[in-house]
């Protein structure tokens, strides 16, 4: 079968790198501070935002959050996970976006380059249950199916989704359940979305996008099967690998062997029978880069390098948490970037005179049972406090952290990352070097 060969330009497949490029540059020229509960862009700027796009959204009122914009709500964590940009502290303890030195390096790369790292970054970078929430691990399995599907389809040949006679179909089973990620498929080019807007003004929810029917492209049917053969999300995904209970996965590397995945995509396989690929495919190997199985698709010049990953470093020096039960009841505690969570928690312990006697986590992100948590090593699901350092989080100034200790009480501790410390001697264990409030009585 001979292989098409693809041209990316500012607008096409899409208007993907122009509408990204108005993105990055209304963020460097506005520096808008964050909502303080998702730390999301504010209403105000998505509205302008908005208006830079190549097809902006409508019927959304000046008040509407972040996920009422999926373009922009993509484009947000892209330039995130893609360190494009950093969450950062400024006067009045306010978080806002500071874009970083890799915004240059981006501007330098061809078009064909920026596209594949926006897709490198959306397929290993991005946490998904950010983009479809809920579904993080499902759409692990979902989408490869999608992507099946589609490389059996004729380009330009419409695939309806909610016709009755197409209830049942394997289009709608396939296709139903991917949500969002039908919209941001079409944002790269892989096919056409006509939204159903009855279904969503049924359902109300601004947070899931309905499709009436997808048009798959010559762009996508030809990406579809290099993308699943040879970047199985599954094995790509960082996020989702963490969530499984791996503490510093790597991109395209073997899953290890308690990594549910592997059985469940044998039952799909079984219940949607396997691959049909019409183009020889390599696999690849751990470690290489991403857009290598692309290159033959494109003119020699267009595709040879990409932004160099920067994966989470070490950041040393002595980190300093403020770890607040309540107003006026806090600890303030120093330990060293050598340090794990496992000595954050025994000196949380210490400092607030508890037993250390019950099972515990670390919500990363804030958020009391989301995904991004760091649990007791006693407890059966990883990844564990005792796994990584502190130097290895990622950690920003002003991160909010949520300690919860004793799943049956649920003593909430808000930690929140006050400084970083890069100069003089690091703590030889992690020492409480101010207080507030009495403690309260644990068994009171």
């Amino acid at each position: 079968m001979t292989v098409p060969r693809l041209v990316i330009t500012e607008n096409e497949p899409t208007t993907l790198l122009k509408d990204f490029s108005a993105f990055i540059h209304g963020l460097i020229e506005w520096s808008p501070v964050l909502t303080p509960v998702n730390e999301f862009i504010l209403p105000i700027v998505l509205c302008e935002l908005n208006k830079k796009m190549a097809h902006p959204v409508s019927n959304v009122a000046s008040s509407g959050e972040q996920r009422s914009y999926p373009n922009l709500h993509l484009f947000y964590h892209l330039a995130l996970a893609g360190r494009l940009f950093q969450k950062s502290l400024r006067e009045g303890n306010k978080l806002f976006l500071k874009p970083t030195a890799r915004v240059q390096l981006y501007e330098e790369l061809t078009p064909a380059e920026k596209y594949f790292f926006l897709l490198e970054t959306l397929w290993t970078d991005v946490n998904w249950d950010k983009l479809e929430k809920g579904l993080s691990f499902e759409l692990q399995l979902r989408v490869p199916l999608a992507l099946r599907f589609l490389s059996e389809m004729r380009p330009g040949k419409e695939i309806r989704l909610t016709e009755e006679v197409d209830k049942k179909s394997r289009a709608s089973l396939v296709f139903g359940s991917v949500s969002n990620f039908l919209l941001y498929f079409s944002i790269f080019g892989f096919w056409d979305v006509i939204p159903d807007e009855e279904e969503a003004k049924r359902h109300g929810s601004k947070q899931h996008f309905f499709a009436k029917s997808i048009t798959p492209s010559s762009f996508g049917v030809t990406m579809a099967p290099i993308l699943l053969e040879a970047r199985e999300p599954a094995y790509w995904n960082l996020p989702s690998r963490r969530e499984a209970g791996e503490a510093k996965p790597k991109p395209g590397f073997p899953l290890p062997a308690n990594n549910p995945y592997t059985s469940l995509k044998r039952e799909l396989s079984l219940k949607f029978g396997k691959q049909k690929v019409g183009i020889q495919v390599k696999k690849g190997k751990p470690g290489e880069s991403f857009f290598l199985p692309f290159k033959a698709l494109f003119a020699e010049s267009e595709l040879q390098r990409t932004l160099p990953r920067e994966e989470t470093g070490f950041v040393d020096g002595t980190y300093v948490f403020k770890v607040a039960l309540r107003g006026g009841l806090w600890r303030r505690i120093e330990i060293s970037a050598d340090d794990t969570l496992l000595s954050l928690h025994r000196s949380i312990q210490e400092a607030y005179e508890f037993d250390d006697d019950h099972l515990y986590a670390f919500f990363m992100n804030g958020k009391r049972w989301s995904k991004e948590m760091f649990t007791s090593p006693y407890d059966e699901d990883g990844p564990h406090v005792n796994q990584v350092r502190i130097g290895e989080l990622g950690l920003y100034v002003g991160q909010k952290i949520l300690y919860l200790f004793d799943f049956g009480d649920e003593w909430r501790f808000q930690v929140r990352l006050e400084y970083i410390r890069a100069e003089g001697p690091k703590p030889s264990r992690p020492r409480i070097v101010e207080k507030k409030g009495k403690a309260p009585n644990q068994y009171g």
